[in-house]
């Protein structure tokens, strides 16, 4: 076992690492150090927070694992406060809290009551047992050993025949055996009439239909349409297509022009639209006018910039001078940017002496003649060829129109040579159209005609049909009244047929659950006697094996523990509540280890006992360490936390530590 666990109002945290041994093991220390926690950690691994001494808020970072066999298999689990799982070998078999609680259950057949009243005695709890009222003791060993299961279960048999008893006397209430209808006379099942049912009212639907054809006038026979003329519509189409031909050319050769006064492929007029073209971008200045223009403003700019140095000479005379105090001589404040200015001056005045200041040139018109001269260049050998053409006599629109004039004159002769038809399109489409409607008209005729002469012989089959069919509504009403009372019969014989299956199938039930009620009562007499033969078997048993236990445990001073089956306790005559502290421990023990004997020996050999000879001697304490250590021959591991040093196969000794405890099995 493999365990660690905080507890929150302390602080203190304990832990071990356990392998148990088969036979009988001493787990000792100094008080506080932990004995108790290995058992409640043995209980929790196996039965959950059931098993805690405390709430699972007094528990912090609980962890345990355990590993234990019952019957040749290994089984382990590991458990915190709120998981847990548990495996069979390396197989997980359930996982949760609730399965795996439930898993423990199954594997060892027995939950944590019937473990901690059989196979184990927990600290301050060894006289439990012995200070229960009788009928509190006998409740608990009649839980642990199953008889109050029994008892419920006879209860259970016995509310069962009763209950059936009652449901038993509900349907004999109801139940009436029905009486079976009387068979019409002439009886013929209905199925046997539905076919020829079925054929008189198809027959009868029959007549309705020639009856409500034959009952309206027969119709005169249809009028054959007069032909307007012999001509067929596809000859008639042809004419109008050539009367609308001739018609249109007329109206054509009424649009087309006269002959043009010149031939309009011998006139060109290109080379006067290019020299218009080119004419209006010429440029307004030519190239010695603007570099002018930019001399000039060149020359502008530097009599500009000699009026500024003018300007700024005076600006900075007028700063003022400086005095010496010794000679009086003065000088101006700003003497070094003067000499500059005056520098400069002197430059420019040499430059513009013979020059005059020309008035200031426009710039942006001198731009637009550059941009001019500088696109026209790229033009100037096309103007150079086109600028002397003359102005031609003829517009290039007459042209146009001139070359229409020529090209209509071929269209003429074309126009010329159709020929005209033998009448207007508007007479001959006309006649046409009538032809149309005239052969639609004859065709409708003719399939009116022959639907007219079909008609007529189905009239003559449906009058010779209908003289045929005149008795079919008589026969038709006489067996639909031999068939609803066919029906009747047999809605109720199926009726009266399920009525007995129901009557019948009661009755059977009824019979069953007698049986039934029987067998519960049975049940609960054969319960009542094996309740009588477990406590028969059991009581001799657990006062046999507790007599032998207290016999060794008290060194022959108590011989004889006497349970009867309303479980009072006796020991050697005495009431158990009557001895002393030791004399109820070792008492109480024998007990608890005669029941673990009689119930659970064969399942899960495990005792543990914590502290159970602490109102013991000396003496009785040793004898109860023996009495312990021979029962390992017949209980496979036995653990007892103790204060005392007894005989033991091993012990697992522990010190008591401040913070986190590691415990050693030796």
């Amino acid at each position: 076992m493999k365990y660690e666990v905080t507890f929150p109002s302390t602080g203190r945290t304990l832990s071990g690492d356990f392998s148990f041994q088969k036979g009988f093991g001493a787990i000792t220390g100094p008080n506080e150090a932990g004995k108790s926690v290995i058992l409640e950690m043995i209980r929790f691994s196996l039965f959950g927070t059931a098993a805690l001494r405390g709430q699972t808020t007094d528990y912090k970072n609980m962890k345990v694992e355990l590993e234990f066999v019952v019957r040749g298999e290994t089984y382990r689990t590991k458990r915190t406060i709120s998981t847990a799982k548990i495996f069979r070998g390396d197989t997980e078999i359930a996982n949760g809290v609730k399965g795996t609680n439930a898993k423990v259950v199954e594997i060892l057949g027995f939950g944590l009551q019937v473990f901690d009243t059989a196979c184990v005695a927990n600290q301050g709890d060894i006289e439990k047992l012995g200070a229960m009222k009788p009928t509190e003791r006998k409740q608990m060993v009649d839980s642990v050993i199953g008889l109050s299961v029994i008892d419920d279960l006879a209860k259970w048999c016995g509310e069962e025949a009763r209950s059936i008893s009652s449901a038993i006397d509900g349907i004999e209430e109801t139940l009436v055996k029905p009486e079976e209808p009387a068979k019409p006379a002439g009886y013929q099942p209905s199925a046997d009439m539905e076919p020829e049912l079925s054929r008189l009212r198809g027959l009868r639907d029959e007549l309705n239909q020639i009856k409500g054809r034959i009952s309206s006038p027969f119709p005169a026979a249809p009028t054959k349409p007069v032909e307007p003329t012999q001509e067929p519509a596809e000859k008639l189409e042809e004419l109008v297509e050539e009367a609308r031909a001739y018609e249109s050319a007329q109206k054509e050769l009424a649009r087309l022009p006269g002959p043009p006064p010149v031939d309009p492929d011998t006139i060109s007029v290109d080379d006067w639209e290019i020299r218009e073209r080119l004419k209006r971008d010429v440029p307004t200045m030519t190239a010695e006018q603007i570099a002018k223009a930019d001399a000039d403003m060149e020359l502008l700019k530097r009599f500009e910039r000699f009026d500024h140095l003018e300007k700024q000479w005076k600006d900075l005379t007028d700063v003022g001078t400086h005095t010496c105090p010794a000679c009086e001589h003065q000088w101006p404040i700003e003497a070094g940017r003067l000499e500059k200015v005056e520098a400069e001056m002197r430059k420019l005045d040499c430059e513009l002496q013979d020059e005059e200041r020309p008035s200031k040139p426009d710039m942006v018109n001198i731009d637009v003649a550059r941009r001019q001269l500088q696109a026209f260049e790229k033009v100037r050998a096309e103007w150079e060829r086109v600028k002397d053409t003359p102005k031609p006599e003829y517009t290039r629109q007459q042209l146009a129109q001139f070359k229409v004039a020529k090209d209509a004159q071929a269209r003429r002769a074309e126009l010329e040579a159709i020929k005209p038809s033998v009448g207007s399109s508007k007479e001959l489409n006309q006649l046409w159209r009538e032809r149309l409607a005239y052969e639609q008209e004859m065709s409708s005729y003719e399939k009116r005609h022959a639907e007219w002469i079909e008609a007529k012989a189905r009239r003559v089959e449906d009058e010779e049909r209908h003289a045929y069919l005149l008795n079919v509504p008589e026969n038709l009403a006489e067996l639909e009244a031999a068939y609803q009372a066919a029906k009747i019969y047999e809605d109720r014989l199926d009726a009266y047929e399920r009525a007995l299956g129901i009557y019948e199938t009661k009755k059977a039930e009824v019979d069953r659950r007698r049986e039934e009620e029987q067998g519960y009562r049975k049940g609960k007499e054969a319960l009542t006697i094996l309740r009588k033969l477990v406590k028969q078997h059991l009581i001799p048993s657990l006062n046999k094996v507790a007599s032998h236990y207290i016999t060794k445990m008290t060194g022959g001073q108590r011989n004889l523990i006497e349970v009867d089956e309303e479980f009072d306790i006796q020991v050697d005559g005495q009431p158990i509540n009557t001895l002393s502290g030791s004399g109820k421990a070792v008492a109480n023990l024998s007990l608890r280890l005669g029941l673990g004997q009689v119930l659970t020996n064969n399942q899960f050999s495990v005792f543990l006992g914590d502290e159970i000879d602490a109102s013991m001697d000396a003496d009785r304490a040793d004898n109860t360490a023996k009495t312990l250590e021979g029962l390992a021959e017949r209980v496979s591991q036995i653990l007892l936390v103790t204060h005392k040093y007894p005989q033991a196969d091993y012990y697992i000794e522990l010190e008591r530590v401040s913070s986190i405890s590691t415990y050693a099995a030796f």
